[in-house]
């Protein structure tokens, strides 16, 4: 679900380049081994690239500090609304939090 949450609010975010897959090349990398050894059922490991985007907004331009940071605020606003949508009764947010997560939703990194 927080894949799919972060394809609808994060512009810096592509569900297409997103692999669940544990193939042999992965065994080695955190989120197969935190799944083997610990039993975390969801891990994942977000990338960013060195040399630009190919699509979104962001295509043809270097990804730099803003967009980083606009990607970290869009990943915690996912993960607000992924704990929203698995426990919506016992989960009752302030109405001002509310207006906070609209207005990174909503934001956009001013790209120069």
């Amino acid at each position: 679900a927080l894949p799919k949450i972060l394809s609808h609010t994060a512009p810096a975010f592509c569900m297409g380049s997103c692999s669940f897959v544990v193939e042999k090349s992965k065994e080695s990398t955190a989120r197969v081994v935190v799944w083997r050894e610990i039993g975390v059922q969801r891990s994942y490991t977000m990338e960013s690239t060195l040399c630009g985007c190919d699509q979104g907004k962001y295509k043809g331009l270097q990804i730099g500090t803003r967009e980083l940071e606009e990607m970290g605020a869009k990943f915690c606003v996912g993960l607000l609304r992924l704990k929203r949508l698995s426990s919506p009764l016992e989960y009752n947010l302030p109405s001002s939090l509310l207006d906070i997560e609209n207005e990174l939703i909503e934001s956009s990194c001013k790209v120069t």
